[in-house]
This record gives structure tokens, sequence and C-alpha cells, in this order.
């Protein structure tokens, strides 16, 4: 029950938006920046996560590197504030110059020293046309692995921001191809005169937002795969299928995630649910897959004291099968699926759970500096910050069918890691970590990434 004072001090708490004035903005429509505010104009605010949870998901849109709220007090109505919002639109055109490595990742990159193993292009990216938060994306990529497909994004297909639908299609083929997993590490198999692999593919992914952290997405995807060679089912008897060695599939997905943290691309402070299940292969081909699984991540942040911040992750993937065709069963240490310091490693697990653990220490708190001889504030005005971190991880495969005449020391068994790093995080969602560890193989490394690492 609400006592009599707790609720006098409340209502002494609350104040009236009397105004709202929005600068900054050249691009954006207000309608699209009102869309992600918690209040408006004439509407009574007596909780101040309403205020922080609205500049938040300002700032956490991708439109723009800096949101200021200031507000000031009607001095003849000290119970009605107007707000001013500050905003430094990001620049939206980026014909971006693509140099990309064919490995899992820079360190994996590193370690081959293959600088033919690069392909380049130009991904160019058209974020918020129309003002309105669409996305274009048209890649055009060559070298080693070429790509060229094309994906647009409306994120809202209704007025009341609930509905959006993204969709895409591409085409992709590689010089060489993976093709079987042995001692933890990945087999290629590449063809002088011809692409190894080539793939077509397309899908549709309507989405639908439930309030300001919420969405539920939901994609029906086609694939169209064909592995060049007579040879593959030879070298790893997954490729072999009636039809010779092309796939072709449809895919259907359905993915809950549920966003509290303080920033997207570097959180401090909040918590991130992500549920999927999927289905993959729907028995409307000859051969294709048929695979279904789940997975669930997690992730939580807290601030403990002073400088120093608490991170932790928990991911699993649980599936109905042990086995499947060896271009889909690439599971625990790709993407974000992994273990640190076990970075060139990889089991082909369809079933796996992980933990990460990060002791965060703030060296240099996030500062703002103006490059004198950039004038556009989109360049000119920069954010970074610089953090240490100590980190411990451990992963857990099962169900894991090792081939025979095949090895593996990390399948059906636990792998962990720890060690320590420097993350250097700065504006356009751009982080660098530097980290040095020891697996629990006993070797130890130095790993270079560029995301964050929770």
């Amino acid at each position: 029950m609400l006592s009599v004072g707790t609720f006098a001090q409340q209502q002494d708490d609350c104040f009236v938006v009397s105004k709202i004035d929005i600068v900054g903005n050249k691009v954006t429509k207000l309608s699209t920046m009102y869309r992600e505010m918690l209040f408006h104009e004439g509407d009574t605010i007596c909780d101040s996560d309403m205020i922080k949870q609205s500049r938040e998901n300002l700032r956490n849109c991708a439109l723009f590197n800096f949101v200021d709220f200031d507000w000031v007090t009607d001095p003849e109505n000290p119970g009605s504030k107007s707000l001013t919002i500050s905003v430094v639109e990001r620049w939206y055109l980026w014909p971006v110059p693509y140099l990309a490595f064919a490995d899992r990742n820079p360190t994996a990159w590193l370690k081959a020293r293959d600088f033919t193993r690069l392909s380049y292009g130009v991904d160019l990216y058209y974020y918020n046309m129309w003002g309105r938060k669409h996305v274009l994306d048209l890649r055009i990529i060559g070298g080693y692995n070429q790509d060229f497909g094309i994906s647009y994004d409306i994120p809202y297909v209704t007025y009341r921001q609930r509905l959006g639908i993204k969709a895409a299609t591409g085409y992709t083929r590689d010089r060489e191809v993976a093709y079987i997993t042995n001692d933890d590490k990945i087999k290629y198999f590449s063809t002088e005169d011809h692409y190894a692999h080539e793939s077509f593919y397309a899908y549709l992914m309507p989405y639908y937002r439930f309030g300001y952290r919420n969405k539920l997405f939901l994609q029906m995807r086609y694939d169209d795969r064909t592995f060049n060679s007579d040879s593959l089912p030879l070298l790893n008897a997954d490729f072999a299928n009636p039809d010779g060695t092309r796939f072709q599939y449809f895919t259907v997905s359905a993915i809950f995630k549920h966003d509290y943290r303080d920033d997207h691309n570097y959180p401090l402070d909040g918590h991130y649910l992500e549920l999927e299940l999927t289905k993959i292969g729907l028995g409307i081909f000859d051969y294709s897959p048929d695979i279904f699984y789940g997975k669930i991540t997690a992730d939580w942040y807290t601030p403990i004291s002073g400088r120093f911040y608490w991170a932790s992750n928990i991911t699993t993937k649980i599936s109905d099968s042990r086995t499947a065709p060896y271009f889909l069963s690439q599971g625990f240490g790709y993407n974000n699926d992994y273990v640190r310091t076990n970075d060139l490693y990889v089991v082909d697990a369809l079933n796996y759970a992980i933990l990460k653990n990060n002791l965060k220490f703030e060296i240099l708190k996030p500062v703002t500096k103006h490059i004198p001889f950039i004038k556009n504030d989109r360049f000119g005005k920069i954010h970074f910050a610089i953090y240490a971190n100590l980190f411990f991880d451990a992963g857990y495969t099962w169900d894991v069918v090792v081939p025979e005449g095949l090895n593996s020391r990390l399948a059906n068994k636990f792998v962990y890691g720890t060690g320590f790093g420097i993350d250097f995080v700065t504006y356009y969602d751009k982080v660098l970590r530097l980290e040095y560890g020891v697996n629990g193989l006993g070797e130890a490394g130095f790993f270079v990434h560029l995301v964050a690492p929770i």
C-alpha cells in the first residue's frame, strides 16, 4: 500500500512537459524521433526512468552520434519544464570500402598469413533514407570470395511503430569451401579453374515491436547452394545426396529480442535476452536438410562501484539432431559463440552451452573531443573511452559425433579460457579489442576482435 507521505513525495517530483524542441536533425523526421520517446508535450512525468529510457532509445536507434537532453523549469510555473533535445546526426550514406579475410576471425587470418585470401569491393549503406530510418544495403564484393546482394529494411510499415519488414536477396561464390574439421581446425577445399561454392538466397522478414524494447522477428528464407566438385562427397560423406552436390531448402525462424541495454554498442548497464526457434528444411524438395533447434542468449551488465563493471553472458543451443550436413553444423567457435582464447578452434556441435564473464575497469571515462581541422560535427566531434578487463569463459558441447579417422580434443568436453584485455570504444559503433590469455589446453596467445566482448 502507498503511504500518504510517499504519495506526496511522488507528487512533488512530478512535472508537466510544457514544450519539446529538437535541434540538429537536418535529415531525420520529427515523427521518427518521437516514436522512440516515452513522453510527449503535455504529459506529466513522475518517473525519471522515462527520461533515461527515452534518451537511450534515441541513442540506440543508430541515427545519432550524440543525444543531449536539456531541461529548463518554467519560472512562472515551477510545475512545468521545457525540453531541448540536441542531436548530432551521423553520416547516413556510406560507400564503405570492403576488405575482408576468408577466415572466421582476424586472429585466424593473421595466423594463416595468406594475403591472397582477401575479398574487396564496396558495401553501400544508406541509413535513414527519407529521414524515416529505412536502411538500404547494396554489396558488390570481389576478390577471393565474392558477394553481390541487396537488402531493404522498413522499420515502420504502420504509423504506430509496430510493424516493420526487411527483404533481401543475393548471390555469393567462394574460391574455397570448408569441407571437414580435424583436430578442431577447419580444412578447406579449393579448385584452380572455378569457384568451389555458389549460393543464391532470398528472404523476407516481417517483425513486430512490443513497446520500445521488445521485438519479434519472423523469417522465411530460401537457399540454393551448389558445391562445384564431385570430390567433396569423397572427402566428406556429409556432402553426398542423391541429386549430387546441390542443396535447396527453406528455413523458417522466429526470434524474440528483449533489449534493456543502456548502449547497444558497448553496454555497461542493463540486460538483453534473445530466444530463437529455427527449422531448416521443410521437406519441399527431394533432398533437403531436416534440422530443428532452439537457442537462448542472455546478457547481464552491472555497474559495481566507481569505475568497475561486471558483464556476463549465457548462450545455449539445443537441437533435435546429433548430425547435419557439414556446412550446417558450424556452431561452436563461429560468430560470437566461442570461448575466448580458443579462437583458432571449432567444434561441429549442434548442442552447446557457453558462459562468458568480464570484470571491467574504466581506464578513461567517455570523453568528447573536437578535431580542429574538421568542421562537420558528424566527423569532427568524437567520443572515445578505454576499458581494461579480466575475463573467464567456459563452454561445453555434447552429442558431438566425431567421424572415424578424425580427432577432436574439445568435442564433448568442457572448454575454458582466461586472460585480460584492453577495449577501445569510439563513435560510429567502433570497438577494438586486444586480448591476451591462456586456454584449457595450456596454450597462450594474443587475440584481436572488432566487437564488444559481451
